[in-house]
């Protein structure tokens, strides 16, 4: 067996960015791009630096090399890159949350003033910000501002002379579309009504459209301002299209395990870096899995967000709710405080036991998907119910992609399976 040298190094960072050590891993040391040197392990752990900095964290790397010392610094400067990248997305985000907000505030007063030429400059500007901002934090500020941003401009095409039974409609319909998938999604889920958010932006083209030829009364400023709501809800629109037909491919293809099946083992770290495993509750309780997209993902936030209002009564039933998604166990504990669960969230950032369930799928069209592997892939969203002898006793349904399984679906199975005859 060949020896290795043992090189030693400390990286020192602050901040929150411990929290993304597993996904800079991945990006690192992945088969396809590793620094011309054999990587035979990697150990990492965080400890704080000293009392008086409490936010810097340290990374100790333990990486066994058959080369100079030169290839150290090569991989700790790719390490700080990474890290950069990581950080620099959400801090770009939120100051084009700043700017929208500012810009809002700006085409309120511009309006007030009646100067609307100033109005629509400031508030296409907001618009263009929130969405950007809404895109990469999924918050819901990012939401309530893409909000406030079709009512100023609704606001400013009235003070324009527009026609308000046809402004209004063709601003504030593509983006009522979007959000009534996010309202209704225990109906619409991912894949299903596909046809009513182009619907409405073609009703709202249309409505547009009449408009310009009609209204004489606008100048041509205020007919070409409603374009920035297009582009942007338009954006969504198609990518919410894309998703869903995505989704009803991968489907047709064959999806994850099937009632009857034995379910995988597997062992994974919740939220609070402890490890839990399916073996945990055999012979003792029944588990609904739930596989989420991510944490960036709104849905699988209104999803978790129904089960936590579930989750007592499904403990009565001795069924007991985990949750895997892709994201490392510091992003796992921020979505578990903020949404307030009272279930674990475990976190597979290889995609190692979604890929055991046959959920694994490219989703290169998403912003996010990048973040896990360098194929692109991420979960599918889906639920198994497991009995407490591990076999997998009911699935959601394969053309409601991202359902939410209530007791209802499931009460007479486990009616069945705690019978003293099963």
């Amino acid at each position: 067996m060949k020896m290795y040298d043992i090189i030693q190094t400390q990286i020192v960072f602050k901040g929150r960015f411990h929290e993304k050590w597993q996904y800079i891993e991945n990006q690192l040391f992945n088969k396809n791009d590793r620094p011309k040197t054999e990587i035979m392990d990697l150990k990492v752990k965080y400890c704080p630096i000293s009392a008086f900095a409490p936010q810097s964290k340290a990374y100790n790397f333990n990486v066994y090399s058959g080369m100079s010392t030169n290839v150290l610094a090569h991989t700790k400067l790719k390490f700080l890159i990474l890290l950069k990248s990581v950080s620099v997305k959400k801090k770009i985000a939120n100051v084009f949350g700043v700017i929208g907000g500012l810009a809002l505030i700006m085409a309120g007063l511009y309006i007030w003033k009646d100067k609307l030429f100033g109005a629509y400059a400031f508030c296409s500007l907001a618009v263009l910000s929130m969405y950007i901002f809404l895109i990469y934090t999924q918050s819901a500020i990012s939401v309530l501002g893409a909000a406030i941003c079709h009512i100023v401009g609704v606001v400013a095409l009235y003070r324009s002379g527009s026609i308000m039974w046809l402004s209004a409609p063709y601003i504030l319909l593509p983006f009522l579309a979007l959000m009534v998938r996010n309202l209704f999604m225990d109906k619409l889920a991912h894949t299903l009504g596909l046809w009513i958010e182009p619907l409405m932006l073609l009703i709202a083209l249309t409505l547009f459209g009449l408009e310009f030829r009609k209204n004489n009364e606008m100048d041509i400023s205020a007919k070409i301002f409603p374009v920035v709501f297009f582009l942007a809800n338009g954006f969504m629109i198609v990518d919410v299209f894309y998703d869903g037909m995505k989704i009803k491919s991968r489907v047709k293809r064959g999806l994850g395990l099937a009632a009857g099946e034995v379910a995988p083992m597997f062992c994974l770290q919740n939220e609070k870096n402890e490890q839990v495993c399916l073996t945990d509750y055999k012979g003792k309780n029944h588990v609904l899995l739930i596989f989420v997209r991510g944490e960036w993902c709104p849905m699988c936030h209104i999803m978790l967000r129904t089960y936590m209002k579930e989750s007592a009564k499904f403990r009565e039933k001795n069924v007991f709710l985990l949750v895997i998604g892709p994201d490392p166990t510091g992003v796992n504990r921020k979505m578990a405080e903020e949404l307030k669960l009272d279930f674990h969230i475990l976190s597979d950032t290889g995609l190692s036991v979604t890929n055991l369930y046959r959920l694994k799928i490219k989703a290169e069209h998403l912003l996010h998907a990048n973040k896990y592997n360098n194929d692109m892939e991420i979960p599918l969203p889906a639920s198994f119910l497991i009995d407490r002898n591990g076999i997998i006793r009911y699935c959601s349904h394969p053309d409601k992609i991202g359902e939410v399984v209530k007791l209802t679906d499931i009460f007479p199975i486990l009616q069945t399976i705690d019978s003293p005859h099963s």
